[in-house]
C-alpha cells in the first residue's frame, strides 16, 4: 500500500505544461543574399602549343595564363593528368616564366615513354587561396597529344 501511495503522490507532484501568452508570429519579414566565396582560377590564353621533340622523344606542352587580381605567383599550383578531370598536383617537370604584368608562361615536360608511344596528357594551373585558407580554384586546363613518334601533334585549351 505504501508503494501505491507513493505512485499516486508522484503523479500528483509532476508539473504539467502551462499555456503561455507569448506570440511567436509576426508579419514582418527580412530578406538577404548569401554568396559563397569562390577562388578565381587563372585565365589561359586561347591557344597552347605542344612540341613533340625529335620523334616524340621529349614532348612538352606550353600554356600562357594570367593571374586573377589579388593573387601572387606563389599562390599557383600546377597539375598533370591523363584528362582534365584527373589532374594531380605536381612539383616538378615544369618551368614558369613571368611575361608582363600578371601574365606567365609555363612549359610542362613529358617523359620519353609517353612521347615515343604517342598519347595525350592534360596540364593545368589553379590558385590556392593562402594564407587566408587552403581553398582551391578550379583547374584552368589544356590537353595536348600526338601520334606514334610525335606525328599529328595537337594542343587544345579546355573550357
Amino acid at each position: 500500500m505504501a508503494i501505491a501511495g507513493f505512485a499516486i503522490a508522484a503523479l500528483v507532484l509532476v508539473p504539467t505544461a502551462r499555456p503561455t501568452e507569448a506570440v511567436f508570429t509576426d508579419s514582418e519579414t527580412a530578406t538577404g543574399t548569401l554568396t559563397a566565396f569562390v577562388v578565381p582560377r587563372p585565365t589561359l590564353s586561347s591557344t597552347c602549343t605542344i612540341n613533340p621533340g625529335l620523334l616524340g622523344a621529349t614532348p612538352s606542352i606550353t600554356i600562357e595564363w594570367t593571374l586573377p587580381a589579388g593573387y601572387a605567383s606563389t599562390d599557383v599550383r600546377y597539375g598533370v593528368g591523363a584528362t582534365p578531370t584527373t589532374l594531380q598536383p605536381v612539383t616538378a617537370n615544369y618551368v614558369t616564366t613571368p611575361l608582363s604584368g600578371a601574365r606567365y608562361r609555363t612549359v610542362f615536360s613529358g617523359g620519353l615513354l609517353s612521347g615515343l608511344l604517342g598519347g595525350s596528357a592534360s596540364v593545368g594551373v589553379r590558385i590556392q587561396d593562402t594564407p587566408k585558407n587552403s581553398w582551391l580554384s578550379r583547374w584552368a586546363t589544356a590537353t595536348g597529344g600526338s601520334g606514334l613518334a610525335g606525328i599529328n601533334a595537337y594542343c587544345t585549351v579546355n573550357p
